[in-house]
């Protein structure tokens, strides 16, 4: 009993220094640059691991450009997802995956095409259970639509595949689906 014990603490340990270093790596990261940018904010679904579908309630992403036709995508969205214990009571599991990549965009008229790529690290919080919180990163491949409505605003469609290293199962893999608003940060970005 005791070794189970301290295995999930050091579970927890663990999880809570990846969960501090990446958010101190996000924050470094968003540091302003040179250049237009832009935000996206969003929700859809993420069938995570394909056994649990976890409704993303917000998306959020900053989009920084790099040059021509490239730009710096750092994202998050939050996930929940409810189940019913042995009691009936319904408990709630979170998902916080995060994105730090690179989009190539092609744009064309009032349309945009954009390929992204990058690595997703991934919080997974489950309340009541023997693995409380999992943490997964991985490489993911993303395509987007983004069709302009507005000077400074666009509406976007984007489908996401992660493949993420970690929890129990050690490979896993996903979709994740999104749609939202874009917002020009610079009012004067064509």
């Amino acid at each position: 009993m005791q070794n189970e014990e301290d295995e999930v603490i050091q579970r927890r340990g663990t999880g809570w220094f990846s969960l501090i270093l990446v958010v101190a790596a996000l924050a470094l990261g968003g540091a302003p640059l040179a250049g237009q940018s832009s935000f996206s904010g969003g929700m859809g679904v993420n069938f995570f691991r394909y056994d649990t579908a976890y409704l993303t309630a917000l998306s959020a992403t900053y989009l920084h450009d790099l040059g021509e036709g490239l730009e710096l995508n750092l994202g998050a969205e939050f996930g929940i997802n409810t189940d019913e214990n042995d009691k009936g009571d319904t408990v709630p599991s979170f998902l916080i995956p995060l994105n730090l990549g690179l989009n190539f965009t092609f744009p064309r008229d009032a349309v945009t095409f954009v390929f992204g790529t990058g690595i997703s690290p991934v919080f997974n919080f489950n309340p009541d259970t023997d693995d409380e919180f999992l943490f997964y990163m991985g490489p993911y491949a993303k395509g987007a639509v983004r069709v302009r409505v507005h000077p400074i605003m666009s509406l976007y469609t984007e489908v996401q595949q992660d493949l993420l290293i970690g929890g129990t199962d050690w490979i896993n893999t996903g979709t994740r689906f999104s749609l939202g608003i874009n917002f020009a940060l610079d009012p004067l970005t064509p």
